[in-house]
């Protein structure tokens, strides 16, 4: 008789982080974590997002649609990572599925220098993000651009506009970079990271980030899902389109403690 996830996590060891990838997180905002999938569950999953999509441009809350992808968001590994990282135990509460296809029609235009937490507007230090990437992901497909160190800003100016731009139908005419335009202040300086399949990347609510438009010849993806995770005990805003909410973990019944 097959075990059920529940059961099958207890048999894993814990996955935890190192005082000096810690420190490296508490210093830059930002910490990448290899090879935490396998090629075959990137191709389990990029085959469920396609088949839940329907050719959507993204797919916010795709645990919702899919049991699959409530498996990445409950995935234990992750989790692990993320509780060693932090020091805290992590709820998830949402993600969101991004194809960044090759295109030229105006449809995906990447994303704006923003902070994630302007969405999700807990305390500092309390929310972060942890992209998934089930596609190589590097400055011909337009990987991930981190401004380290500017989660130490705290809030930061921003010109906020709107994602999309809609008909009288309410049909999606053009999309724009999202996020809300934040400004870098002088004295940091952006680096685009390289993340291989499998790779995940955990960063903090408040660090500046942006995403380049995929413009590659020959990856007509960038696969990469974003699950949003906050810290035990702390508030969010769920927000009236997503209604984030809190997930229940695997281990929801053990005693937490920090290995």
């Amino acid at each position: 008789m097959s075990q059920s996830l529940t059961e099958n996590h207890k048999q894993q060891k814990k996955c935890t982080v190192s005082d000096k990838e810690r420190a490296f997180y508490k210093k830059n905002g930002y910490l990448i974590i290899r090879n935490v999938l396998s090629e075959n569950e990137c191709d389990e999953y990029i085959s469920e997002a396609h088949r839940v999509s329907k050719g959507t441009l993204q797919e916010p809350n795709i645990y919702r649609k899919s049991d699959k992808f409530l498996e990445m968001l409950r995935d234990q590994r992750i989790m692990d990572y993320a509780d060693s990282l932090l020091e805290w135990r992590m709820i998830p509460i949402g993600d969101i599925f991004f194809f960044a296809k090759s295109t030229d029609d105006g449809q995906e235009e990447g994303s704006s220098p923003h902070q994630d937490n302007y969405f999700q507007k807990a305390e500092w230090g309390a929310f972060v993000a942890c992209g998934v990437y089930l596609d190589k992901a590097n400055s011909d497909n337009g990987s991930l651009i981190v401004y380290p160190g500017t989660h130490w800003l705290g809030d930061a100016k921003c010109d906020p506009v709107p994602n999309f731009q809609y008909g009288k139908s309410g049909e999606v005419l053009k999309a724009n970079p999202i996020g809300n335009n934040c400004e870098i202040p002088p004295g940091y300086e952006e680096y685009q990271i390289d993340m291989n399949r499998g790779d995940i990347i955990i960063f903090h609510g408040h660090l500046i980030h942006k995403a380049p438009k995929n413009r590659s010849k020959t990856s007509e993806y960038r696969h990469v899902n974003y699950l949003k995770l906050i810290k035990n005990g702390k508030g969010f805003w769920p927000g009236w389109s997503e209604r984030r909410v809190l997930v229940e973990r695997l281990d929801f019944n053990e005693k937490f403690k920090i290995v």
